[in-house]
């Protein structure tokens, strides 16, 4: 992974991918490829002078059209989240750099993934990969409510390997 790359990249879309997070596709404004990525990445997301924040990937890392990051909305937060989910539209351009992998997926026969909350977002590509290499896991996932909690309708096309607690 290099973090040499850097670029304005478009908001393509913004979804909310549940009560308080919500998720944006980034895309390159002229269609070029984005860098490639492995589970576990994250991007630096440049708001402004002196908000630059980092958030995981959490899309398909065979897209090289567009990534993905969910944000979820801190009310005491230092103003990132806050400048995501009340400034950044779509079709508006964001400054990235990255992506960089400090939170590598090893290979394993078998997984047993725990997240809670919005940590949910590196786990995602991760348990694809898991699954397209045909290892056995499992993912407790765990949140304040139901409704808090990102991706739980994705989460679950696998069926009982995951656990929402």
């Amino acid at each position: 992974m290099s973090d040499a790359y850097e670029a304005e990249l478009v908001v393509d879309r913004r979804d909310t991918a549940a009560d308080g997070v919500l998720a944006l596709t980034l895309r390159h404004p002229l269609g070029e490829q984005l860098p490639r990525w492995e589970p576990g990445a994250h991007i630096d997301v440049v708001l402004g002078p002196g908000l630059e924040r980092q958030y995981s990937l959490c899309g398909d890392p065979a897209d090289r059209t567009a990534w993905r990051i969910a944000v979820l909305r801190e009310p005491v937060g230092r103003g990132g989240s806050a400048h995501v989910h009340e400034q950044l539209g779509q079709g508006d351009k964001v400054r990235v750099r990255g992506p960089r992998n400090h939170f590598a997926l090893r290979p394993a026969p078998r997984y047993r993934f725990i997240a809670g909350g919005i940590g949910i977002t590196p786990i995602l590509p991760m348990l694809a990969a898991a699954e397209a290499e045909g290892a056995e896991w499992t993912l407790l996932y765990g949140g304040r409510t139901r409704e808090s909690m990102a991706f739980t309708e994705e989460l679950s096309r696998y069926g009982d390997r995951v656990t929402v607690a």
